[in-house]
């Protein structure tokens, strides 16, 4: 329902570099589901995302994919992403640092026209004039 919901039950993960208390994951148990099915359920089919139905969600995305990739060009962001992937997996300092590098260039690249590729379609001929098959790739 667009809002972050408590817990009375959570549990621990320790941080993998040094055992100290890491991140707070809450436990829902099954009688407290309902809740978040219920949420599920108000989504329409098509989706919140749906690139027909709100085209401007394309235009957002390459706002957010802009804000991204400079915020990954600061050394201070880069770094803390450049620890967290090290807290996950087995890479030097220099190997986590090229991922986030990786990841700043795609986004510096994507924030243009590509966000519209999130919805790429395909149109396959049938067997009678004017009959064909439609695909689309959603977000």
């Amino acid at each position: 329902q667009g809002k972050w919901i408590g817990s009375s039950n959570y549990n621990t993960l320790l941080d993998p570099l040094n055992g100290e208390l890491f991140i707070k994951v809450a436990e829902v148990e099954e009688s407290g589901v309902q809740p978040f099915i219920e949420s599920l359920a108000q989504c329409p089919k098509h989706g919140l995302h749906n690139p027909f139905k709100s085209p401007e969600r394309y235009l957002l995305y390459g706002d957010i994919s802009t804000k991204a990739a400079h915020m990954l060009a600061l050394p201070k962001v880069s770094d803390f992403f450049t620890r967290l992937i090290q807290r996950v997996a087995p890479k030097s300092y220099q190997q986590a640092a090229g991922e986030v590098f990786v990841t700043r260039k795609f986004l510096e690249n994507f924030c243009g026209d590509q966000v519209r590729f999130l919805a790429r379609s395909f149109a396959v001929p049938g067997n009678h004039l004017g009959q064909q098959s439609h695909g689309y790739r959603w977000p």
